[in-house]
């Protein structure tokens, strides 16, 4: 016959093993919880760090971006800097050597020519004004009445008067009836050569930045 302590210890032992089962049951669930979790948790830290590092990748790559877009800008506003420093200095000393080319005899040659280059001129009417420098005028007003003769001028036609602006050399003709102006002045020629000074010089300035780069 069981007595009641066989039993207790029966139900004891019963009891014991349920419970290591149910905590063991419960154990390898929340096991399998927190691996859930973890798992969710570790995707989304990794996720973060991806984007960290994308958006620093991103950062970094816009920076660069902006350092050469400022590189470059930087260097063709020094180009441009350069490019009209050595245009006024081309252009300074072009006036230079046209002031020493006026002292020259070879001047006379250049006069000649330049009256040859008005034919427009030729049986022409009306009074013209001749404007050059004093000192030109001293010296080649006879020459220059001689050459606009010879296309028809009449001397009668001529008056010379000293030009208002540093001309430099050459002439410049007027037609006070007309309002009419022809200048061949070598100031005006200087300054209708400044647009091929600037594409030249900047065209050499531009091969040199390209051999930079």
């Amino acid at each position: 016959m069981v007595t009641i302590e066989q039993k207790l210890t029966l139900f004891s032992k019963l009891l014991s093993q349920e419970l290591k089962e149910e905590v063991s049951q419960k154990t390898m669930e929340l096991e399998k919880e927190y691996e859930g979790k973890i798992a969710e948790s570790k995707y989304k830290i990794d996720r973060q760090v991806a984007d960290i590092i994308d958006n620093a990748r991103k950062r970094a790559e816009a920076k660069k971006i902006e350092l050469i877009s400022k590189g470059k800008m930087s260097s063709k506003k020094e180009i441009m800097l350069t490019t009209e420093k050595v245009v006024v200095r081309f252009i300074e000393a072009l006036i230079d050597r046209a002031r020493k080319f006026v002292d020259k005899p070879v001047y006379e040659t250049y006069l000649r020519h330049t009256v040859d280059q008005l034919d427009e001129l030729r049986d022409y009417t009306n009074p013209l004004v001749i404007y050059m420098q004093q000192k030109d005028i001293t010296k080649y007003r006879g020459f220059i009445e001689e050459e606009l003769i010879k296309i028809g001028v009449q001397k009668e036609q001529l008056q010379f008067e000293e030009a208002e602006s540093d001309i430099i050399g050459g002439l410049i003709i007027a037609d006070p009836t007309l309002n009419m102006k022809i200048d061949m002045s070598m100031r005006s020629v200087i300054e209708e050569s400044k647009d091929r000074i600037v594409e030249i010089v900047t065209g050499a300035l531009g091969e040199v930045g390209e051999g930079d780069e």
